[in-house]
Formats: structure tokens, C-alpha cells, sequence
């Protein structure tokens, strides 16, 4: 069962959309950050976070793209990186400390200080759950229709890979089933469950 969040009931939206949330610190409404709210347009399920500022081009996957996986830097703090050599339990954990699913290429600042003196982070809002009937756009480095979607364990991935085994149990966090076999432009269609709002 996926992590449950606080809701947001009506969310500021910076950008009009949850797909495209790029803002950075200081936040326009703080008491946002870590909760999660759904799109009354398409009834899917986000979750408001910071990036990592060193999420950048220089790390070992490099800077974000939309559809790869955001992995827990700092869940008390509410931040997020799609390394996973920067996962709060380390890489090997990381596909158990899956946030959700970044929407587009979050912008980072990397010592570049916000309004406040502090360094400079951008807010994002990541998928958690796809509405049915509306599989999301996952990076992918493996797909199989009706497979279970987990992180990919390979080093410097942020993207997911099938659960192989009909009747094998998941070794790690399920992040939701594939709803093609198709992998296009380097992704593919995933149907999202990996939180909720409550």
C-alpha cells in the first residue's frame, strides 16, 4: 500500500497545472509542501515537494527529465532527487523510497541563493496515482502489459523495469502496472499507484 498524504483542497497553482509546477523557494504557500492534492482535470494524484538543488547534470543520471522517479532525499524535509546515490537510505534502498514521478525537467540552482539568503530550490508537483483509465508516461528501461512497475535497480537509473514472474512477490516497492508492452521515446504507459491523499 502506497504512503498516505495530507490533502491540499485547493492548491496553488504557479503554473495552472500540476505538470508543469516549477517555482522556486521561497514557496508562495509553504503549508502545501508535502501534502497531496488531485487535479480536478484529469483526477490524478500529486504530491507537492522541493527538488534537490544538486540534482543537476553532473550527477550520475543526470539533471531531471520528465517521467523519471523522484527518490526521498529528506521526506521530513520534503526533498526529493532523482539520483539515487543521493537517497536518504542510500542507492541500494532507493527503489523502496520511491516519492512519485517527476512531470517535467524541474529546474535546479545549484549555489544559487532564493529571496530569503537560503539556497535556492525549485517546488514540483509529482505523480502518485493515475486516475483509471489514464495511464501516465514513465521512463522505462523494461515494459510488459499487466506487469507490476518497480524501480529499476541498476545504477544510475531513475526510470522502472517489469516485475519478471507471474507468481513472484515484488522485491521492492511497487509503483503501479503497466498498461502497454510499448516503450516509445525511451517511455512507457504506467498505470500510477505509489501514494494517495486522504
Amino acid at each position: 500500500m502506497g504512503q498516505v498524504y495530507r490533502r491540499i483542497a485547493n492548491p496553488y497553482m504557479p503554473n495552472g497545472t500540476p505538470d508543469k509546477t516549477n517555482a522556486v523557494s521561497p514557496a508562495y504557500a509553504p503549508g502545501e509542501v508535502g501534502c497531496a492534492f488531485t487535479d480536478q482535470n484529469t483526477g490524478n494524484d500529486y504530491l507537492r515537494v522541493w527538488l534537490d538543488s544538486g540534482a543537476t547534470s553532473a550527477t550520475g543520471i543526470g539533471a531531471v527529465a520528465a517521467g523519471q522517479l523522484a527518490f526521498w532525499k529528506s521526506q521530513p524535509n520534503n526533498i526529493v532527487t532523482n539520483d539515487k546515490n543521493q537517497c536518504d537510505v542510500g542507492p541500494s534502498g532507493a527503489i523502496n523510497r520511491v516519492a512519485g514521478v517527476f512531470q517535467l525537467a524541474v529546474t535546479t540552482a545549484p549555489g544559487v541563493n532564493d529571496a530569503t539568503g537560503q539556497p535556492a530550490q525549485y517546488l514540483c508537483d509529482l505523480l502518485i496515482k493515475s486516475s483509471s483509465g489514464n495511464p501516465a508516461s514513465v521512463v522505462a528501461a523494461s515494459a510488459l502489459a499487466g506487469a507490476q512497475a518497480t524501480a529499476n535497480t541498476t545504477a544510475n537509473h531513475a526510470d522502472v523495469v517489469y516485475t519478471t514472474g507471474v507468481n513472484t512477490a515484488p522485491v521492492s516497492q511497487v509503483l503501479g502496472v503497466f498498461s502497454s508492452s510499448t516503450i516509445t521515446s525511451g517511455s512507457a504507459q504506467v498505470q500510477v499507484a505509489i501514494g494517495f491523499a486522504e
